[in-house]
């Protein structure tokens, strides 16, 4: 029998996290333009004011991540910690999940989770995560995703090692 693997905290890739940030800023700066642009156009100015608070809060939401020191996923002998998204499930337990599924989806690369009860991770959190959450579950199939590029590691290096402690610890139960 294999030694039970030790502990694995895995942090949020930084690079990639300054990626998407500078992304999301010329990505605002080009609906500051369009505003400028669209005049008193309604449909225009909306549109505009849309993407200005939709990147700018995606940038804000990578400077945090970028300060945050926290692993983006944890996985330990209890379960995984995911802490890699805006709407990161947090605690799950081993005993919990029923399927771990590699996904891609618009060019992302995701690990499935599914649980035994998707509605408790869906009702976690306020209302803002919990409408997040349920999108997240009717667009994957699962309340749980974790979003594999913006971890530093591989997808499939990440994708073997969440296999092989549920190999460890999650079939036994």
């Amino acid at each position: 029998m294999a030694a039970a693997p030790e502990p694995l905290a895995i942090s949020s890739s930084k690079k990639k996290l300054a990626g998407i940030g500078v992304g999301a800023a010329a990505c605002a700066a080009f609906g500051v333009k369009w505003w400028m642009v669209a005049d008193a156009a309604v449909v225009g100015t909306g549109v505009a004011v849309v993407c200005i608070g939709f990147f700018a809060l995606c940038g804000l939401y990578c400077v945090v991540k970028m300060c945050d020191r926290a692993p983006g996923l944890v996985l330990d002998r209890d379960g995984i910690i995911d802490n890699s998204t805006g709407v990161a499930a947090g605690r799950v337990r081993w005993h919990e999940i029923t399927d771990i599924r590699f996904r891609m989806m618009g060019g992302q690369r995701f690990v499935t989770i599914e649980v035994v009860d998707p509605r408790r991770f869906v009702e976690r959190g306020g209302a803002v995560r919990r409408l997040l959450t349920r999108l997240n579950t009717r667009t994957l199939g699962s309340p749980i995703n974790i979003a594999t590029d913006g971890l530093a590691i591989s997808p499939d290096e990440l994708f073997r090692q969440i296999e092989i402690f549920y190999a460890a610890y999650g079939r036994r139960r």
